[in-house]
């Protein structure tokens, strides 16, 4: 008899430039999503994955919508990545604005797709290259990234809400091997492919075990 094929679980992943995998000043893009399907083939399992990120999007308003209009539209998803929050930096939003009216919301329409099966993976945001994480300028992040980590932690539905520390994942200040430094970070901001592949492996680790 012939074996059943499994049905592919269908993945979302929606953020900005860093989920674009943008790099080389925006001549070339390597979402993290290539590697990560290339990672659950490796584990025979079937996926689908739908990769969502917009260069210079900031969670508010802009990525709160699309979601909302990615999510109202006929495809049901088993795994949603959220990346977010980098380019309201560069407005000055405050942490608590990111997250309570961005990235909050988008983790509740998360939760509540695919009559509430749907599993959430909240991601924090990558250091730059330019301030170290004691530079004052870096307080607002490290506040946002607290906020993301204390959500998960404090999730009344643990088996659907899932943590990838890109923060700690994917550091550049505590790197002291300049070369490895150029293998994965592009930019100030961005990251090379074999930095984006990282990110996938960080993704593929924290959830594979739950598929």
């Amino acid at each position: 008899m012939f074996a059943r094929r499994q049905k592919p679980l269908n993945i979302l992943t929606v953020g900005d430039s860093l989920t674009a995998g943008y790099h080389k000043y925006g001549l070339s893009y390597h979402p993290y999503s290539i590697h990560l399907k290339h990672l659950f083939d490796s584990i025979n399992k079937p996926v689908s994955i739908t990769e969502k990120g917009v260069s210079g999007e900031r969670v508010v308003p802009s990525m709160v919508k699309r979601l909302r209009h990615l999510l109202e539209q006929s495809t049901y998803y088993d795994w949603i990545i959220i990346l977010g929050g980098t380019n309201d930096f560069a407005d000055q939003r405050p942490a608590e604005r990111i997250f309570k009216d961005g990235l909050e919301p988008m983790y509740t329409m998360c939760l509540n797709h695919y009559q509430g099966k749907a599993k959430l993976v909240a991601m924090t945001v990558i250091e730059n290259t330019i301030f170290s994480p004691t530079h004052n300028a870096d307080e607002n992040r490290q506040k946002l990234n607290q906020m993301i980590r204390d959500y998960v932690a404090q999730s009344n539905d643990p088996d659907r809400v899932f943590l990838v520390d890109l923060d700690r994942g994917i550091p550049y200040h505590s790197v002291n091997d300049t070369a490895e430094r150029r293998r994965i970070w592009d930019d100030t901001l961005h990251l090379t492919a074999a930095g984006y592949d990282r990110m996938a492996t960080l993704v593929f680790d924290e959830i594979k075990d739950t598929i």
